[in-house]
């Protein structure tokens, strides 16, 4: 949250600086709307527009002990960062504060407090909008000149209970297809703005309802066209849909696995966390099964769908510019995410050799895996009005992540090094990685225990390394 002290000095210090300088300095946008919305919000961005010499405002604030640094220098737009917290100051635009605020996206974010009399400025009525709670463009040029403001405007849809109007809605239906023309990077910022923000798994159905996700998604429109068979009552889409549903249900708590530790998913890759990366996979899964769809009579076949959805994603991931670890870690999650459930369904398979190999093939991804296998489940479940075939599928799970856990314990708690290892084989290179997996495998199996397990094992394998 935005450190209060910290902008209520800032408001002080810009207001004592407005006094060496000539100009009118405003807090706009989002600060005042989710104030006026609720008052007791903390705003995390604070965001304001100046109308005098910029370069010496932004000189003053420096000397007072804050680091700017310009974001569009060329536009005059300057930020500074404190903690997580971030305050932007611009260059008015125009002639005057309401020309400005006309080149915002909508309505609810073009208000502005002048610092000078504490005056709301609101020329195209924001505050109304607030309260009827509708999204409305400023102009009707307001998409067509930045059509990425359709996807911020799916965020307010669903983070602040707003609905189009129906000037805006056809706005969006004109400029929609615009949306994939822009920079591929800042697509995707918004589009996973929209599932950070996501409380309870409505984006993709909301952005379906626009027309939009087809332009963005692959294999969207086919997959409402297959996925009917003895294991599902349901489209594909559909079925991606409540799937994505239930892992938002397990990051809200109305859904509890034991032995998950959620917090995990909490680590950032670049600008998000792994969660939003994981909601993505979840959503993709089955992205593959257009493709291998196969029916021969009443019998209809999705046969490896996951590997080629991994590709599509793949595909998909490297088209909108993510990076080498996020295309990798998505693509993992769902070549992975029938592995569970194949374990599962295996009533003559060693459960426990067999977890060692899925853990030691996707270590790295498997709780992320485990977790789209649940909600893989749980979506397919939904819709049967048969009884369940895979009763005992959640315990079975929690299970697989106690495991996982003690996979994790014995990777990182070893009993010999690497160099003890060279020391009894009298070798070096990969015979010395393979006798450590070995000996970690037969650790995580139960059969070598103790060091001196470890020890005698090594010993035996002098001649020849097995596993």
């Amino acid at each position: 949250m935005m450190n209060l002290n910290y902008i209520k000095k800032f408001i002080y210090d810009a207001k004592d600086t407005i006094n060496e300088v000539e100009g009118e300095l405003y807090l706009v946008g989002g600060y005042i709307r989710n104030k006026l919305m609720n008052i007791a919000s903390q705003p995390k961005d604070a965001d304001f527009v100046f109308n005098g010499d910029i370069h010496e405002f932004i000189s003053k604030l420096q000397n007072k002990g804050y680091k700017f640094f310009p974001i569009k220098e060329s536009v005059s737009i300057y930020r500074c960062i404190k903690d997580k917290n971030k305050i932007d100051v611009s260059l008015m635009k125009g002639n005057s504060i309401e020309e400005d605020l006309e080149n915002r996206d909508f309505t609810i974010n073009a208000l502005a407090l002048r610092f000078s009399d504490n005056k709301i400025i609101d020329p195209f009525y924001g505050r109304k909008a607030i309260q009827s709670r509708i999204l409305k463009n400023v102009t009707d040029r307001s998409l067509e000149e930045d059509p990425c403001r359709i996807l911020r405007g799916i965020r307010f849809c669903i983070t602040l209970g707003m609905h189009f109007n129906l000037e805006t809605e056809n706005n969006i239906e004109k400029f929609k297809d615009k949306i994939m023309d822009l920079p591929k990077e800042r697509v995707f910022n918004e589009f996973m703005l929209i599932i950070e923000n996501d409380k309870y798994g409505r984006a993709f159905e909301i952005l379906d309802n626009y027309g939009i996700l087809k332009n963005i998604v692959p294999y969207i429109e086919e997959s409402k066209t297959i996925g009917k068979c003895k294991y599902h009552v349901e489209d594909v889409f559909t079925h991606l849909n409540l799937t994505y549903g239930v892992f938002k249900d397990i990051l809200n708590g109305s859904i509890n696995l034991q032995n998950l530790d959620i917090s995990k998913l909490d680590t950032k890759m670049g600008e998000f966390t792994l969660k939003e990366y994981a909601a993505l996979a979840c959503f993709l899964h089955d992205i593959g099964k257009y493709e291998v769809y196969k029916k021969v009579g009443n019998k209809v076949s999705f046969h490896k769908h996951e590997i080629k959805g991994a590709a599509i994603c793949r595909d998909f991931c490297n088209y909108m510019k993510l990076s080498k670890k996020a295309v990798k870690y998505i693509e993992n999650i769902v070549e992975g995410h029938m592995y569970p459930l194949n374990i599962f369904t295996n009533k003559t398979v060693n459960r426990k050799k067999a977890f060692y190999k899925f853990f030691n093939k996707y270590d790295g991804y498997v709780v992320e895996i485990i977790i789209t296998a649940f909600c893989d489940n749980c979506a397919t479940k939904m819709l049967l009005e048969i009884k369940d075939k895979n009763l005992g599928f959640k315990e079975f799970i929690e299970q697989m992540l106690k495991e996982y856990k003690l996979y994790c314990n014995i990777r990182d708690n070893k009993i010999l090094s690497g160099e003890e290892v060279v020391e009894v084989l009298v070798k070096s290179g990969p015979q010395v990685k393979t006798a450590i997996e070995s000996i970690h495998r037969l650790r995580y199996l139960g059969e070598i225990i103790t060091r001196e397990d470890a020890l005698n094992y090594l010993k035996s394998q002098t001649s020849k390394i097995y596993i």
